[in-house]
């Protein structure tokens, strides 16, 4: 394990450990321990700032400040100034941008809020990434005429299929017209009119996820970052907070039953494990599994095929596609593992293979085919909102200069009745 060996390991084990040491105590509330050997706070700043918990590292770094170089001092205070700030001005964002879908009568369906503030008994111990929300296809040009309008500049959403708008200092609002998880189990349970879900009060057009379908958004969200190697500490305290929040309302069957369906069912067992081992006291567990989930996220990715397979077997394709080295024969290999899988792997998807399995070039040919419809609907989509923006905006200048020249017909009729008036 990366930082839980006390000897052998590298200047950064101890980092991590007392890293997630003040997370631990921060988020419970308890007081922080006192360090037994010198730490760099420089590594650990850079730690939590790439896995979106350095509000929270600050709040522990209060108690052993003399610890810690006022040069690194500064930048934590900075960073978690930041975040203050940034929370404060995606709360307004949000309030602007739902009167703006309200006032338009766009069905929306709020995937992602500002709402993690209430995961925490501090809002400040808090982060958002980005609010993002499901739309109708056809709503996507109004949207991005009034996102335009309010100084929002769009960009490629380089994890997901959604249009990114980006705002200083730092708002990201991502607009998605399915939701944004590959898995065609978990994809198919949300396909439907945003009408279905449950409408936010005070508003006619606004719509929000129950908590059976939060939790199951949460746990497809945490596989597409590890699909894509980007799962971080973050994600897993925010599901962790999530759970321990839920009432006694909550139906556990409903999204368990497509969990398992999905193949996912490991992954979220070994998700509640690993934050039970950072974030709970006396709890014993069998940790095998969940220790390299936990190196997987330290050491940002480093490839694991056997904790892929373990934690996610109908994401192999996925994943191997996903792997970063890209270069050379290995590259090429890959390519090939993905374009054309094992017939074991394909069965999963195809059973009738058990039975035929000389029909296996067809089936790949129908896999592959889906995976290239779905690049050239990514690209299409934008290339149609793109026109239709420019269309609307033709058409808008047009009913301008229509409204403009009826405007001058009117006051022109009336200056010559008003002259004929005066003739008469």
């Amino acid at each position: 394990m990366i930082y839980r060996q006390e000897e052998g390991g590298t200047a950064i084990n101890y980092e991590i450990r007392y890293m997630l040491i003040v997370l631990a105590a921060i988020v419970n509330q308890n007081p922080v321990q006192n360090l037994r050997k010198s730490v760099s706070w420089e590594t650990i700043l850079k730690l939590s700032d790439f896995h979106n918990i350095t509000n929270i590292i600050y709040l522990g770094s209060l108690g052993v400040e003399k610890e810690i170089s006022e040069d690194c001092k500064l930048q934590f205070y900075q960073s978690y100034k930041r975040e203050l700030l940034l929370r404060e001005s995606y709360h307004k964002a949000e309030e602007v941008i739902l009167w703006q879908l309200e006032r338009h009568g766009i069905d929306a369906l709020v995937l992602k809020s500002v709402g993690a503030d209430e995961l925490y008994d501090k809002p400040e111990m808090a982060y958002t990434e980005q609010i993002e929300f499901l739309v109708g296809k056809k709503h996507l040009p109004q949207i991005h005429r009034f996102m335009r309008d309010m100084d929002y500049e769009q960009q490629e959403d380089r994890l997901g299929n959604g249009i990114m708008y980006v705002r200083v200092p730092g708002i990201r609002i991502v607009f998605y017209n399915s939701v944004p998880i590959e898995n065609n189990t978990v994809k198919r349970y949300f396909t439907g009119p945003v009408k279905k879900y449950r409408r936010v009060a005070d508003y006619k057009f606004i719509y929000t996820l129950s908590e059976e379908d939060e939790y199951l958004y949460h746990v497809g969200r945490m596989v597409e970052t590890y699909v894509t190697g980007m799962l971080k500490i973050r994600a897993v305290l925010d599901f962790w907070q999530f759970q321990r929040r839920l009432g006694e309302t909550f139906r556990r069957d409903i999204p368990a039953e497509h969990v398992a369906k999905a193949g996912w069912d490991e992954f979220v067992r070994q998700i509640d494990v690993l934050a039970a081992l950072w974030l709970e006291e006396g709890v014993r567990q069998e940790y095998g599994l969940a220790l390299e989930l936990e190196e997987y996220i330290i050491a940002r990715s480093q490839e694991n095929k056997q904790l892929d397979k373990a934690l996610l077997p109908y994401e192999k394709a996925r994943l191997d596609f996903y792997w970063r080295d890209r270069k050379g024969e290995e590259w090429a290999v890959r390519k090939r593992e993905w374009l054309f899988p094992s017939r074991e792997y394909m069965f999963q998807f195809f059973p009738i293979l058990g039975k035929y399995p000389f029909l296996l070039v067809f089936c790949w040919l129908i896999r592959d085919l889906r995976f290239v419809k779905t690049v050239l609907s990514n690209r299409g989509r934008k290339a149609w909102l793109t026109i239709r923006v420019r269309l609307l905006d033709m058409k808008e200048k047009l009913c301008e200069q229509l409204r403009r020249k009826e405007k001058e017909e009117i006051e022109e009729t009336e200056n010559t009745i008003h002259i004929n008036n005066k003739e008469t």
